[in-house]
C-alpha cells in the first residue's frame, strides 16, 4: 500500500483492536500495543480496563499511527413518551428491541 494520507470516519466505539491486525489497511505493528490489547481482552475489572485503554491510546498517539481529529458524538432527541431508548449508545445503532410507548 502506497499512500500518504487517508481520511476515514471510524465511528465504531471500542474498535481499538483493529490496530492489532497487521494486514489492516494502515498496517500498524507494535508488540507492546498488542500485549496491552491482549490484557484488555481478558480483564473484566472496570478500573483496570480503563487504565489499559488509556495505555493503548497513549501508544497509538506516541507512534502517530493516525491523526485523530475528533470523537463523533451521537446526538438524539426522543419523545418523552418513549421508554427504553439508550441514554448512552455502546454501538452505532438504535436498538429498539426494548422500546415502548407510555400509555
Amino acid at each position: 500500500k502506497d499512500f500518504d494520507l487517508t481520511i476515514v470516519s471510524h465511528t465504531e466505539p471500542m474498535d481499538i483492536g483493529i490496530y492489532t491486525r497487521p494486514k489492516y489497511y494502515f498496517q500498524y505493528r507494535n508488540v507492546g500495543f498488542n500485549a496491552v490489547i491482549e490484557s484488555l481482552n481478558v480483564t473484566s475489572d472496570t478500573k483496570r480496563r480503563y487504565a489499559l485503554m488509556g495505555a493503548a491510546q497513549a501508544i497509538l498517539a506516541k507512534d502517530a499511527v493516525n491523526g485523530f481529529l475528533f470523537q463523533l458524538a451521537k446526538l438524539g432527541i426522543w419523545n418523552k413518551n418513549v421508554n427504553g431508548l439508550w441514554e448512552n449508545s455502546p454501538v452505532q445503532a438504535n436498538d429498539l428491541t426494548g422500546v415502548s410507548w407510555n400509555n
